[in-house]
């Protein structure tokens, strides 16, 4: 196996019980129809539950290798479901997909890896331009406290613990901030996962990370240069509203009339 499927089968095994979004994905689908478009779908985390609902699903990723992740998974599915989604290789900056959905989304703050301006401003635009008439972007991002993480840089945080029974290990994550650049609001951190046996064995695998930190009223401006209008932000996927102490936003977006 090479490096970057290494990669990308320890991706979907590291994020598989996240599953805390998914019901607000799967409503949205359910609520506008197909085919979904799923904007780095990495190794299909939302784009499985959705085939499996009985969606079409055009999985876009510019990793090949996660790609490959999702069509080894999809080989496990009902052939129903594996006809359902369609991978394609693709840059999240420059769509070019000859046809338009009624639900486009970027799921697990997947917008903030762009970090460029000029790159941030194309997505958007090309999502507008797949959008159906009446079609809707929906997508999630952290809502950061800058000044809460300048004041952390290098202090490890303690993250999720799970249990995973199909290898039989307690997966622990924990991250730390590395860098934040206040002018350009880019920020690097590090995600440490550890896998721990019942023997006392620790597998440690680190995930180092360079994401954009968007302010609402930052996305807000952007989303309406790109020809997109708000339609509902949320402070989570219950619906309660962005607050002082929310931890993310969360976009339903229409094209602007």
């Amino acid at each position: 196996m090479r490096d970057d499927e290494g990669y990308a089968r320890r991706f979907a095994l590291e994020h598989a019980h996240y599953v805390e979004d998914l019901p607000f994905w799967r409503a949205a689908a359910r609520r506008l129809g197909s085919p979904v478009l799923d904007l780095g779908a990495a190794s299909g985390r939302v784009a499985l539950p959705l085939a499996r609902d009985g969606h079409e699903v055009w999985a876009l990723d510019r990793s090949p290798a996660m790609l490959a992740e999702m069509r080894r998974r999809l080989a496990a599915e009902d052939p129903e479901v594996r006809a359902r989604v369609q991978t394609v290789e693709g840059d999240l900056a420059a769509l070019a997909l000859g046809r338009r959905f009624p639900l486009v989304l970027m799921a697990m703050n997947t917008f903030q890896v762009l970090t460029e301006p000029e790159d941030q401003l194309r997505c958007l635009e090309g999502i507008r331009d797949h959008l159906a008439p009446g079609g809707e972007l929906c997508f999630d991002v952290a809502l950061p406290d800058f000044g809460e993480i300048a004041g952390s840089l290098g202090v490890v945080r303690q993250g999720e613990r799970h249990r995973d029974r199909e290898r039989g290990v307690t997966v622990l994550h924990s991250a730390w901030y590395e860098s934040l650049d206040p002018v350009t609001q880019t920020l690097e951190f590090t995600l440490r996962i550890e896998d721990r046996d019942a023997e006392g064995g620790v597998r440690t695998f680190l995930r180092h990370h360079r994401v954009h930190l968007y302010l609402p009223s930052e996305l807000r401006h952007l989303l309406a240069r790109a020809g997109l209008r708000v339609l509902e932000v949320c402070g989570d996927f219950s619906g309660d509203p962005v607050s002082g102490g929310s931890e993310r936003q969360v976009y339903r977006c229409g094209a602007a009339a």
